[in-house]
Parts: structure tokens; C-alpha cells; sequence
């Protein structure tokens, strides 16, 4: 089971009550939603529109997809799920900020860490491999179809079998339909993501989102802040 700790989905070994889980689990987003409202009104208020990302794209030595300017002062890493509704709501709402204010303006290289909860989430690992087949056909998709999938979560989470639904998200983004079905029904990124979720855990990343700025973890509620100390202390 899981526990909704400040910085999303926590996981534990076991849950004696499941509904005293449950209530913690809307604790700790209700938690998360006041902390980003404060975000927000410091930084103007919510955009109705999303900000798209003009900085350079691309993937990682270590093969993690990243956006931003990669000789950038921070780097932002991002440990997410894309069924945890704590990443979504952060995908929707402050992403487009931080993109805005620091990615695009090559301050920092954001980079995406899969971290699929699969015990409490059973579409992470195969949401994941989603946008690792966009990925492989165009970099630049990788992006469009993570927001894609945090966009329409509500559509495919509770299914048992969202792979179609994927498939139309790919049309809609313009991808080859055909090579998009087949590399998700191939399984040709499942042991990528398999791997990065180990690399998460051995990172002692126990929740998603979890952000780590320049080496400091810190929760969605404080990634902007930490980024302005890490600038200042870059004399930035």
C-alpha cells in the first residue's frame, strides 16, 4: 500500500487501515495543493495557458530524457509517476512555471527520472513505456506525450488495459501509429524502466514527485525556491 507523504506517493510494506490510508492520502494532497497555491500567488497566479518549451531536448549519458540547456548551473532532477495524481497536478500547474522561468530561459536542465509505483499504480510502468516509444521516434514527442499522459490521466488510469488509448494519444501527437503500437506491445522499453525505477529506489527516493536540485531533494512545494538558492550561491 501506499501513504501520501508531502511530496506525493510514499510507499510503505503494509497499511493496517485502509481507510486511515485513504485519509492520509487526501491529507497529503490537499498538503501538496496549498503548498503549490502559494507557489503560484508568489509567482502571479495560475497561466491558462501552457507555456511550450523552446530550449534544446534530448536524452542523458545515463539515458534519461531532459529539457533545458545542458551545460545549464542546475540541474533539476525529476522522480515521477505518471499515474501518481501528485505529478499530474504538478505537470498541469507548476511545470509550465518552471519551464517558463528557468528552463526555457537555460537557467536549468530538467530531467525526467521514471520512477513507476507499480505496486499501487498498475499503468505506471506501461504509461512510462508510452512515452519512451514517443521518445524513440522524436525526442521532441518524448515531451509531448509525458504531458500528454499527466494531461489526461483521469482518461486511462483505471483501465485495465490502456494501450489503445495510448496509441490515439500517438496519433494525436502525429506519430507513426504503426511503430508506436509495436514498440509498446513489444515491450521494447519495459526492462529501461525497470531499471530506472531501481535507480530511484537506490537513490533513496521513497516518494513521488521528488525533485532533486543539485544534489538537494526537496518536494514540488519547494522546487522554485531551491532553484533561486542554488542560482544565488552561483553567484547567478
Amino acid at each position: 500500500m501506499s501513504v501520501q507523504g508531502q511530496r506525493g506517493r510514499k510507499v510503505t510494506r503494509k497499511s493496517r487501515n485502509s481507510l486511515t490510508t485513504f485519509y492520509m492520502l487526501v491529507g497529503g494532497v490537499l498538503v501538496l495543493v496549498l503548498g503549490f497555491v502559494g507557489v503560484f500567488a508568489l509567482r502571479g497566479g495560475f497561466s491558462s495557458t501552457v507555456t511550450p518549451v523552446t530550449a534544446a531536448v534530448g536524452t542523458t549519458a545515463d539515458g534519461y530524457y531532459y529539457k533545458g540547456n545542458p551545460d545549464a548551473p542546475v540541474k533539476v532532477i525529476e522522480y515521477g509517476d505518471y499515474q501518481c495524481p501528485s505529478c499530474a497536478f504538478y505537470d498541469k500547474s507548476l511545470a509550465p512555471i518552471i519551464d517558463r522561468d528557468y528552463v526555457n530561459t537555460g537557467k536549468v536542465q530538467f530531467i525526467y527520472h521514471e520512477l513507476p509505483l507499480t505496486s499501487i499504480h498498475p499503468n505506471a510502468q506501461v504509461s512510462a513505456e508510452a512515452a519512451r516509444c514517443a521518445g524513440d521516434q522524436d525526442v521532441a514527442k518524448y515531451w509531448q506525450m509525458h504531458d500528454m499522459l499527466f494531461l489526461n490521466q483521469d482518461q486511462w488510469a483505471g483501465l485495465s488495459s490502456p494501450q489503445n488509448t495510448f496509441s490515439s494519444y500517438a496519433g494525436q501527437l502525429g506519430l507513426d501509429r504503426g511503430a508506436f503500437d509495436s514498440c509498446l506491445s513489444s515491450g521494447a522499453n519495459t526492462a529501461v524502466i525497470q531499471a530506472a525505477e531501481q535507480a530511484g529506489i537506490a537513490a533513496g527516493i521513497q516518494a513521488t514527485p521528488t525533485f532533486d536540485v543539485n544534489g538537494t531533494q526537496v518536494s514540488a512545494n519547494e522546487v522554485a525556491a531551491t532553484i533561486d538558492a542554488a542560482l544565488r550561491a552561483l553567484g547567478q
